[in-house]
């Protein structure tokens, strides 16, 4: 049985959406548990109202302590060998559980795939380059490949065993747990597989009206610890080595990067104030240097690189110039 945790906060909007598209999967050995985390909204009475359609479908009530803490409780209410995680506020497709469950062979412990990213209306598919069965110590390019891209960023586009999830969601973060969450789960795992299918459409907003597109003031020092947390697992797992440093710097840089770029849509600040954020990013990026020297920093996007040019030189006011004109073009390729 796959036992599906649906941590429910603020979603009374998306909730049955979310419910539906998992209550009409092919699959049919599952549960959904709807850990209501104390919302000021209907969600709960709608959960529970949910719950009333399908015997498959519990619901737990705490007060509210964050996703973290609602996902942990999902995970000690599951009754499945499997684990599987959605948001309330996306959904999948109805084969979406039987594709996991297939690749879940009995010599694999975790299943990584891909999903839609549905954002300002647009579906980007995201499906990982990396595609196959890996042994874990020795799969270091498979791994790091997957990190740099991001899979390992999120847990509602992956399958766990529930036996070997020694250690919930961390509680002490609201930024990067699910990184944490995932990479400690790999540690415990001899096998891993990816498929390139996609089985959630993550929907995401970029007008400031979600955890994850809300100006973080706290983004700075969370990403350093952070990346304390993954050298440290990288480095038990495959050394702490040139690559492993590159690939490291690389991603906290693309990180500081995408903050910035996102200045030019955020209508909270004026000019000055987004331009000690970005100065802020230029001291971030000098520690980061401190704490990884040497490491080349590889960007493959062109505004990356070309913004990047200016940034790593200081160079504020041209930086800041940038940042705007790309937001321009993007709006503008918005319209068409």
């Amino acid at each position: 049985m796959v036992s599906i945790v649906v941590p429910v906060y603020r979603s009374e909007e998306t909730l049955a959406r979310c419910v539906h598209s998992l209550t009409a999967q092919t699959y049919q050995d599952i549960e959904i548990i709807l850990v209501v985390d104390g919302p000021p909204d209907a969600s709960g009475i709608l959960a529970e109202q949910l719950a009333g359609e399908d015997a498959r479908i519990r619901v737990v009530h705490q007060e509210n302590q964050g996703v973290s803490v609602s996902r942990n409780r999902g995970i000690r209410e599951a009754r499945g060998e499997f684990i599987r995680f959605v948001d309330s506020d996306d959904y999948v497709s109805e084969d979406s559980i039987q594709k996991l469950v297939d690749a879940m062979t009995d010599d694999v412990e975790f299943v990584v795939a891909g999903y839609d990213h549905l954002y300002f209306g647009r579906t980007i598919p995201k499906s990982p380059k990396e595609v196959g069965v890996f042994e874990t110590r020795r799969a270091k390019e498979a791994v790091l490949s997957l990190y740099e891209a991001g899979y390992f960023n999120m847990p509602w586009n992956k399958l766990y065993r529930k036996e070997l999830i020694r250690a919930g969601f961390p509680t002490d973060l609201n930024l990067g747990e699910d990184l944490c969450f995932n990479l400690q789960y790999l540690q415990n795992c001899k096998q891993f597989c990816v498929i390139p299918d996609l089985v959630c459409e993550y929907i995401q907003d970029d007008r400031g009206t979600t955890l994850s597109t809300k100006r973080r003031t706290d983004k700075i020092p969370i990403a350093f610890r952070l990346f304390d947390v993954v050298r440290g697992i990288f480095g038990a797992m495959y050394g702490s080595d040139e690559q492993v440093a590159r690939v490291l710097a690389s991603k906290l840089t693309k990180e500081f990067l995408d903050d910035i770029e996102g200045l030019a849509f955020d209508a909270s600040l004026d000019k000055r104030q987004k331009q000690a954020v970005i100065l802020e990013y230029m001291q971030a990026r000098k520690e980061l240097a401190k704490r990884c020297p040497g490491a080349q920093i590889v960007l493959s996007q062109f505004d990356y690189k070309i913004i990047y040019h200016f940034f790593k030189k200081d160079m504020l006011f041209i930086t800041y110039v940038l940042v705007q004109l790309r937001g321009i073009c993007v709006k503008l390729l918005r319209r068409r």
